[in-house]
């Protein structure tokens, strides 16, 4: 068992009025896009003061490094809320989160580790609609209104409606019980995705990982283009089919492309667009879901190199499946599975010759190197005449290695 955060998306349904018959606060869609602007808000015009802050100290010869910390941004808050007294109508920890998006973009852009840009302003257009509500004092928690209905209660904006699963719910009554200490709920980000709303619950709870009868494997993947994955086990996880949903979203980004923005026609071909993207996406999630916890549940060992993704997409004949088929996604779901049922994991570095090594004698075939050889899936190596599909041989190598890798981290 294991202490993991989980986060549980469900879907929402905000009213049109502010109270329902009984006389109860209820969460309406104005409150909700009311709360977004004001994350909004508050970001951009705490990103402005800065900017100028930062061209005096330029103009007056100190350079352009300015430090922001919760103690500066602190300031600037109070300044904007004896300016707009709008700003009240939003919870404050959503206020108080928005600034701390903004100190870790900075945080961000002044790590030479990483490369970010600058933070840039919010645009409504552009920018995603969402606010973060921190649960202090179990303000944030499933509970019953007065007809005996179960609703989600979120501080100062009332109560909500909402729809998930079975296991779903009874997780977050868990997490809303203050004498259960198995589960807790951390905080919750309201989304708005296109016209529909979401609650998307970050929880701290116990994990117990599945009871397998049977042997336990160690397993390499070698992750591809032309398949999602391939095993040490020579077990091959294909790629999804998803040739319905993209020629549904190139024809209405064709339709969108001769229309007007904001025009009707172009409005009800954008719905039709993110719907279509929507489906992909969640088509995708579930079948990488189900893919990870399979190999997961069954291993005691998992190595996956880790593969230099964005160089993948630079090249014109891997780029269109790798945006579609997102390898980066799968092995983001493995590792964290891992990290949740105590599994070694390891990553073999990308600069590892994984497909040129021969799995049987341990030479290095020079003639697999390149871009311009990756059409050779089988081959026979010069030194031991071993007949190798590519993909198991480097499934094969990346396992070694990492096992290499663990046997000397743990010396």
């Amino acid at each position: 068992m294991k202490v993991v955060n989980k986060n549980i998306k469900v879907r929402i349904y905000p009213s049109k009025a502010d109270k329902n018959d009984k006389g109860e606060k209820i969460v309406s869609i104005n409150k909700i896009e009311s709360n977004i602007g004001i994350y909004r808000f508050i970001y951009n015009h705490e990103l402005a003061l800065i900017n100028e802050f930062k061209l005096l100290l330029v103009q007056y010869g100190y350079g352009d490094k300015v430090i922001v910390n919760d103690s500066s941004c602190n300031v600037l808050l109070k300044m904007l809320r004896a300016e707009n007294s709008f700003l009240e109508k939003a919870e404050s920890s959503s206020r108080q989160q928005s600034q701390r998006n903004l100190i870790q973009a900075f945080k961000r852009y002044y790590d030479p580790n990483l490369k970010s840009n600058y933070p840039v302003f919010k645009h409504k257009r552009n920018a995603k609609d969402n606010f973060r509500i921190i649960n202090n004092n179990n303000n944030v928690r499933i509970q019953k209104n007065r007809y005996g209905f179960e609703q989600i209660k979120l501080a100062k904006l009332g109560l909500i409606k909402f729809k998930t699963s079975k296991e779903y719910r009874e997780l977050l009554r868990q997490a809303s019980n203050t004498r259960d200490h198995t589960a807790k709920i951390k905080h919750v980000t309201i989304k708005k995705e296109n016209t529909k709303y979401y609650a998307v619950f970050n929880i701290e709870c116990i994990h117990t990982p599945d009871r397998i009868i049977g042997p336990l494997q160690q397993i390499g993947i070698d992750i591809g283009c032309s398949k999602l994955a391939v095993l040490s086990n020579e077990e091959e996880i294909l790629n999804l089919h998803l040739t319905e949903e993209t020629e549904k979203i190139i024809h209405y980004q064709k339709i969108m492309s001769h229309h007007k923005p904001k025009s009707i026609r172009y409005k009800k071909a954008q719905i039709q667009y993110n719907k279509w993207y929507k489906k992909l996406i969640n088509k995708r999630n579930d079948y990488y879901n189900k893919q990870t916890a399979d190999i997961v549940k069954n291993s005691c060992f998992v190595s996956v190199q880790n593969e230099n993704i964005i160089a993948w997409k630079h090249n014109k004949y891997l780029s269109r499946g790798i945006q579609l088929n997102a390898p980066r996604t799968f092995m983001d779901q493995i590792e964290y599975k891992c990290d949740w049922n105590d599994i070694e994991f390891i990553k073999v570095p990308k600069k590892f010759p994984s497909t040129q090594i021969c799995s049987k004698c341990g030479e290095q075939n020079e003639k697999l190197r390149g871009q311009e050889n990756l059409g050779i899936r089988e081959w026979d190596c010069p030194y031991c005449n071993t007949h190798h599909d590519r993909d198991v041989n480097s499934s094969i190598n990346i396992l070694r290695r990492g096992l290499e890798l663990a046997g000397a981290a743990g010396q």
